[in-house]
């Protein structure tokens, strides 16, 4: 399975799961939650981490002032890399700065972190290790960087706040195509999506 489907069916089965143990009483059936929009980038707008928080985000690479491929490179693999920071501490800040708007992959991951943060839910595992396997050249229309990655993610569980599991996820391993760009002298990501014939 794909990193990008691995996520998405993740994301699914979590807030399906969200949604049976917060809107079920009885036999009623749980009605599902309404697509996620695209948030405006701003501080404002995060969550803010747990007090009992301990993780620390992932150190920003000095690459990332390179606005040759050498940042693309360490654009794609920093944000991947932020996935499960978000996750356990809702704090989004950097997350939400690195995503252009028109990025689905960025706002399904940002409300899936931010619902785990207003429920006091609790995220583990989830590390990923990120490997550029391919870096395309810039296309000169556009201004886009596609570049291919494999990600290695540790097995992954949630639970809420009294400790009953909602969500368990075995160790993935999947193929992605990371699109990324520049704006404002910032690297942005604008997708990322299974790996074409992957």
């Amino acid at each position: 399975m794909t990193r990008t489907r691995a996520i998405l069916a993740a994301t699914s089965i979590a807030a399906a799961a969200v949604l049976l143990v917060a809107g079920c009483d009885g036999d009623e059936a749980a009605k599902p939650s309404p697509e996620p929009t695209a948030t405006s980038a701003g501080p404002e707008s995060s969550p803010s981490p747990s007090p009992t928080a301990t993780v620390a985000a992932p150190e920003r690479p000095q690459a990332l002032d390179d606005d040759g491929p050498a940042g693309a490179e360490a654009a794609a693999v920093y944000f991947l890399e932020l996935d499960d920071y978000i996750m356990k501490t809702g704090d989004t800040a950097e997350w939400e700065a690195m995503s252009q708007k028109s990025c689905e992959y960025c706002a399904n991951r940002l409300d899936q972190a931010n619902e785990i943060a207003e429920r006091g839910d609790v995220f583990s595992g989830g590390e990923a290790e990120v490997r550029v396997t391919h870096t395309y050249a810039q296309d000169q229309a556009t201004g886009l960087w596609p570049l291919d990655v494999t990600v290695s993610e540790a097995p992954t569980t949630i639970t809420d706040s009294n400790g009953k599991q909602l969500f368990e996820q075995g160790a993935t391993r999947s193929e992605s195509r990371v699109e990324v760009s520049q704006k404002n002298g910032r690297w942005v990501i604008v997708n990322v999506a299974e790996k074409p014939g992957s």
